[in-house]
């Protein structure tokens, strides 16, 4: 099961429920339906504020935008213990398979319940809110920020948001 199906049931159990099994953070991506996506599951009106992102047609109305979740989390093993590490490449936490995100683009950190993220050095760059990030400086993250991976737009989200999102 697909981790946007898998958050959706989740969500149909409760908010107690939600929080205890879901990752504390999430990036969330809008794009066009594919041929097969079950758009009574899929479909999600946007609701954060915010247009249509890359990867979504312009004319596409936007309650025909098919919501991805990719939650936050270190991979067993895996490198930077301290980090969770986005990139397209298959050793990092979090993989994003797009021609314009790099090896490894950005990290996330949590320190004292706060999300940081730092644009590690990627070819393309990464913003927060249209805001460049400077190469390796941590930007302080609080929920429903815009994020730009070279040509992807994301949505960070907290759990508790996440939870909402899915239950509207």
């Amino acid at each position: 099961m697909d981790p946007t199906a898998h958050y959706r049931q989740l969500a149909r159990l409760g908010r107690a429920a939600f929080l205890g099994a879901a990752a504390p953070a999430a990036l969330l991506r809008y794009r066009t339906p594919r041929p097969g996506d079950d758009l009574d599951t899929a479909a999600a009106t946007l609701t954060l504020d915010e247009p249509v992102r890359a990867g979504v047609s312009a004319g596409a109305p936007a309650a025909e935008a098919v919501l991805e979740v990719v939650p936050l989390l270190k991979k067993p093993g895996a490198a930077y213990p301290d980090r969770i590490t986005v990139g397209r490449t298959s050793n990092n936490d979090v993989v994003l398979p797009d021609h314009a995100v790099s090896r490894l683009h950005v990290y996330f950190r949590v320190r004292e319940g706060r999300w940081f993220v730092a644009d590690a050095g990627s070819k393309n760059g990464a913003t927060v809110d249209g805001v460049v990030l400077a190469p390796r400086k941590e930007q302080a993250l609080v929920g429903a920020e815009r994020l730009r991976l070279g040509e992807l737009e994301l949505r960070f989200v907290l759990a508790e948001a996440l939870y909402e999102l899915l239950r509207s």
